[in-house]
């Protein structure tokens, strides 16, 4: 009985995801994940070095056909270590740094194609580059307490609607924090927080972090489509 029943279950919620309707939905959730990666004094030229995988969620609100807004919430890793690198810092000091973090952003995606299900719109695509910005919050346990640190998120991706409600996609983005010391988690890498005593302001020395997701995500918030008339 247990099975007849739980089969009839995924059956219904298939039947709800998968069913071609031709009604407008302004809204997606999902699933994202991929790679994080850093980037500042302890690695200042390499992509994808010392990759950690990074997981989170994603609420995208579509404003028109080719404007978005999004939300997402990941967990995600970065660390550093200044021996892959043959630059040298005062007195020949070594660092290395290991952080877990959180992030919450907020980003406005602009499609180049007007993206939607397929309809009698032929403008209408089902695939779509996209660049996005906007800002971010990276929040983590520090020595003295929880630490937030804004950013400016910039980046590109590509969606296609495999079916009607259902989206996939590719996306890569930066973001510049507002600080040098992303990368100083004890004692022993305070070098790393402005190791030639340059200064930085908000928009010079500062930490990058990277984002490299797949995603996943489901139409939601249905809406009534427009009445046309013949003339």
């Amino acid at each position: 009985m247990h099975c007849y029943i739980k089969r009839h279950i995924f059956l219904l919620f298939a039947l709800w995801v998968f069913y071609p309707a031709k009604a407008q939905y302004i809204g997606d959730i999902g699933l994202i994940g991929g790679v994080s990666y850093y980037n500042g004094d302890a690695n200042s030229t390499t992509p994808f070095l010392e990759s950690h995988l990074a997981v989170g969620g994603l609420l995208r609100i579509k404003l028109n056909f080719i404007t978005s807004l999004k939300l997402d919430v990941v967990r995600a890793t970065v660390s550093g270590n200044t021996e892959n690198f043959p630059n040298k810092y005062p007195k020949d000091v070594q660092a290395q740094f290991k952080r877990d973090f959180w992030e919450v952003g907020t980003q406005l995606e602009l499609d180049f194609f007007r993206y939607g299900a397929q309809s009698w719109d032929a403008d209408i695509k089902q695939h779509t580059p996209y660049i996005l910005l906007g800002p971010g919050l990276a929040f983590y346990d520090n020595n003295d307490g929880n630490t937030f640190l804004a950013n400016l998120t910039l980046g590109v991706g590509y969606k296609f609607k495999v079916l009607d409600r259902l989206n996939i996609g590719v996306e890569w983005s930066m973001r510049k924090l507002f600080r040098d010391n992303f990368d100083v988690t004890n004692d022993s890498n305070e070098i790393l927080d402005d190791p030639y005593g340059l200064g930085y302001s908000w928009i010079k020395n500062n930490d990058w972090y990277t984002f490299a997701f797949v995603f996943i995500t489901l139409d939601i918030i249905k809406v009534r489509g427009k009445c046309t008339e013949l003339r």
